[in-house]
């Protein structure tokens, strides 16, 4: 069935199926590669990432980090969350913990067609360099409604800039329905 995304990051793992969240998923450890990467020179049309000093800024960034083709660079991403941030897609077989490459692999299979996150409606709660926030999203691939569900989003303050830990996120189902108090 295709009801599942993965961005909460509910993104795409509905166009990608069950390839990522089915009974058969396995992370698999990357080897190091035999001479270090040259650092990569940021494209000129690659657009800067925006701040995360308020967890306003982070909702916004969040969104702008998704959306866009789906094979995009995803440097700023990657910016936003954590380096050991996990991304939790929960479906029908449970929950399936993701890594930000596992993420950037399954939704660059769409290639150049454009995908659009929307974080609808947030609150927040914060207490010092900890917050959690609940957010009911909507994607889209190539203009098509593909879902709307819940993150839930845990975020740490750094002194300037607030970073993503960890979003778990469902998809809204027949059976699981968005509550009104959730919805704009």
């Amino acid at each position: 069935m295709r009801r599942f995304v993965l961005l909460g990051l509910p993104l795409v793992l509905v166009a990608c199926g069950s390839q990522l969240l089915g009974p058969g998923f396995t992370a698999q450890a990357q080897t190091p590669a035999q001479t270090p990467a040259p650092p990569q020179t940021p494209s000129p049309t690659t657009a800067p990432c925006p701040p995360t000093a308020s967890l306003d800024q982070l909702i916004v960034a969040l969104d702008a980090a998704v959306t866009g083709p789906a094979n995009k660079d995803r440097a700023c991403m990657k910016q936003l969350l954590l380096p050991t941030a996990r991304l939790i897609p929960v479906g029908p077989n449970g929950p399936r913990v993701l890594t930000i490459d596992d993420w950037i692999a399954a939704v660059a299979k769409n290639g150049d067609e454009i995908v659009t996150e929307h974080q609808v409606k947030y609150q927040s709660e914060a207490f010092g360099h900890i917050a959690h926030l609940w957010s009911t999203y909507t994607t889209a691939l190539a203009g098509k409604p593909l879902a709307r569900g819940i993150n839930s989003i845990q975020a740490v303050y750094d002194g300037q800039n607030w970073h993503i830990l960890q979003i778990l996120w469902q998809a809204e189902n027949a059976t699981d329905q968005i509550p009104a108090q959730y919805l704009p």
